[in-house]
């Protein structure tokens, strides 16, 4: 008889101060850190968000955490373990926290049109197979002020709801929920598709404007493919799967 898979979050290691939590769970992974591992800091000195940039770790005021996953896919399925990640966070924010959560492509997890919540999640493919990811989650949790840099586009839970409350209690609630959603992209890739669809107010009939390192393009988002590409339509008709860049959602003219 198997024994069941380690639930996400089992062990937690708490650190006071780091220069990435995603840098020590991948440090710990590759000392053969078990699925499950969670790394959460009370601070982050040189936290890192998508397409490298920094993420705003301010000593208490956020939850900056990050696990050792070892799924066995290949890596053309890690898209959906990330779309999983922005699902537990919106989930959590609106069924816990009382706060729209919407999720833009690929894991942008905003309120009110600012972000409240990045994911990274980083892998090691060998042979096409991922021999192990680590996920990390920044949620803004008690920020009143940010860098002047972001200033206008992020927020917190604090700022929406003017409850004051502590990164753990967010990481308590969200954790069931990651676990539920990681499962089901690996089993059920289907309901994460669907469920990430529900949850995000622009994968349908969104103007979008797409970036990536060499093209840019225009159009209205159709939804996501069966393995989390985002699907645009131009106006020509034509229609071009996503599957990495900075998505602008551009206002519909009248």
């Amino acid at each position: 008889m198997t024994s069941p898979p380690a639930k996400l979050g089992d062990p937690i290691l708490r650190v006071e101060s780091i220069s990435s939590t995603n840098d020590m769970a991948r440090d710990l992974a590759l000392s053969g850190a078990a699925e499950g591992l969670c790394v959460i800091a009370r601070e982050q000195t040189s936290g890192r968000g998508r397409q490298g940039r920094s993420w705003s770790s301010p000593p208490g005021e956020g939850l900056y955490m990050s696990l050792v996953l070892r799924p066995e896919v290949e890596a053309s399925q890690s898209a959906l373990i990330t779309l999983a990640a922005a699902i537990a966070v919106a989930e959590s924010l609106r069924l816990d926290f009382d706060v729209h959560g919407d999720i833009k492509w690929p894991n942008d997890v905003l309120v009110n049109g600012r972000k409240i919540c990045g994911i990274l999640v980083e892998a090691a493919i060998e042979r096409n197979r991922l021999q192990y990811a680590v996920m990390g989650i920044g949620v803004n949790v008690g920020q009143l002020l940010f860098p002047e840099q972001v200033r206008d586009n992020a927020t917190s839970i604090m700022l929406e709801t003017g409850r004051a409350i502590e990164p753990d209690d967010f990481a308590q609630a969200m954790l069931p929920r990651l676990d539920h959603w990681y499962a089901a992209a690996l089993s059920q890739p289907d309901r994460v598709i669907t469920r990430w669809e529900e949850l995000s107010s622009s994968s349908h009939d969104s103007l979008v404007r797409v970036e990536s390192a060499d093209t840019v393009i225009e159009g209205l988002t159709r939804g996501l493919t069966a393995a989390g590409a985002l699907v645009v339509e131009l106006s020509n008709g034509e229609r071009c799967e996503i599957v990495s860049g900075e998505v602008k959602v551009r206002p519909m003219s009248s």
